[in-house]
């Protein structure tokens, strides 16, 4: 080794062992760092602020995990997996995972209700995607059926909602283009053409590929694919590049922002984390970008969560970002269902008690609690608990007299449908605490 090696070895080494750069190398280890705190630090003392940022980030990158394409300019992203990172998509995967409490938790009939409410806040934060706003309480009479769509918006937060419910019957299907294209159909049936634009991702470093519809979808296509066949990424990731993909480019004639929330869902439903389904990510998303989501309550805004790191965008700071804001939903969710379950559980201890039903009409609202889709007929009814037809007829009235029920006739028949409202009614008879 010549002596200018030789010399340059020994200040690198210096440099490794020197106190505030190992001070630096454990903090960005243990989360992000970015370059306006950085700078704020206490440097050694032989390199300049700018010199150890530069030796730093060499040695970050060195174990960087590169995202799965390049920008329009075919720039390289890549983010460094801090400690932090990884803690937070621990945690995200053991609360996911198939059958882990939350899954369990979404099956159970004690949550019937709260997977309703949850589809209609959802369907509502998918459309704004498109520009479109809605009143939530108008629009929750919409979804729950107690009105009929009356402009082409609600057309599509009707389908949007619908589709949402649907997702479950495209799991087992390849993830095709093709299938793509039937999920936009189902969404845009009967709305029209799209009067608003769709919000675009805000990004400050990276650039948009100029890809056309079919190379877009196509990739999009990929990444699902690849997620199924549990590709080395993680999901949530892997979902923040699909939807990058649709919000950059575009790729359907229009409503891009609903299908690309769709689309993220279906992932997550054919990922070994079908939980992340349930979390608003889109929503979460664009209150951080549109500044909603600030300091403290995130690590950082928007433009300061990309780097330029020689010619290559630094990610790190956005996909810990983005994991840490999940986490908090996840948090927010599991505290719901608790909720959920516990009122559930004290609400049918209400209906057991009485509530000047008999024990056959109690039996009727629990089966419209757990699905309010359900239709309730005489003859059935008499058959099930072998009663007069009469006395059928009465039980059922009755629900109907009350409220529980809306009676119809067809078909020279009664047909009684859940009341969207049966739950909020019935709780107007609970114990107050």
């Amino acid at each position: 080794m010549g002596k200018g090696a030789s010399a340059f070895a020994d200040e690198l080494l210096d440099l490794l062992r020197d106190p505030a750069f190992c001070e630096l190398r454990q903090l960005a280890a243990e989360r992000p760092l970015p370059w306006s705190e950085f700078r704020t630090m206490r440097m050694p003392k032989v390199l300049t602020a700018e010199q150890a940022w530069d030796a730093l980030n060499a040695l970050r990158r060195h174990t960087a995990v590169e995202l799965p394409f390049h920008d329009g300019t075919g720039r390289i992203g890549w983010y460094y997996p801090t400690r932090s990172f990884r803690r937070d998509l621990d945690d995200i995967n053991r609360r996911c995972y198939e059958n882990s409490w939350i899954d369990s938790a979404i099956k159970s009939r004690n949550t019937t209700y709260f997977l309703i409410e949850a589809h209609v806040d959802d369907a509502i934060a998918i459309i704004r995607g498109d520009g479109l706003h809605l009143g939530y309480e108008r629009a929750r009479e919409l979804l729950l059926g107690e009105r009929e769509p009356e402009k082409p918006e609600e057309v599509l937060l009707k389908n949007v909602h619908r589709a949402i419910w649907d997702l479950e019957r495209y799991v087992a299907r390849p993830c095709t283009p093709e299938l793509i294209l039937e999920v936009y159909a189902q969404v845009s049936q009967g709305v029209g053409s799209q009067p608003t634009g769709t919000s675009a991702q805000k990004t400050r470093l990276w650039k948009p590929k100029n890809l056309d519809s079919a190379a877009t979808l196509s990739l999009i296509t990929n990444l699902i694919n690849q997620n199924s066949l549990e590709f080395a990424e993680h999901p949530l990731l892997l979902a923040m590049a699909v939807r990058h993909l649709f919000m950059s480019n575009l790729p359907l004639p229009s409503w891009n922002g609903s299908v690309s929330a769709l689309v993220m869902k279906l992932m997550f439903r054919r990922s070994r984390l079908p939980v992340l389904a349930f979390v608003p990510i889109m929503k979460t998303c664009r209150d951080w970008e549109d500044g909603v989501l600030r300091p403290p309550v995130v690590m950082t805004t928007l433009e300061d969560a990309e780097e330029l790191i020689d010619g290559e965008v630094d990610y790190t700071v956005w996909v810990s970002v983005m994991a840490h804001l999940v986490r908090q939903k996840l948090d927010d969710i599991e505290d719901e269902l608790r909720r959920t379950i516990e009122k559930d559980e004290a609400f049918n201890q209400t209906l057991q008690e009485g509530i000047g039903l008999n024990h056959r009409q109690r039996m009727v609202l629990q089966v419209a609690l757990k699905n309010p889709a359900a239709v309730f007929r005489i003859a059935p009814h008499q058959r099930t608990y072998r009663v007069a037809y009469g006395t059928a007829r009465s039980d059922l009235l009755g629900l109907a007299e009350r409220g529980y029920l809306v009676c119809r006739r067809t078909h020279r028949a009664f047909e009684f449908t859940v009341n969207p409202g049966l739950r909020q009614l019935l709780e107007t008879y609970q114990p107050s605490n």
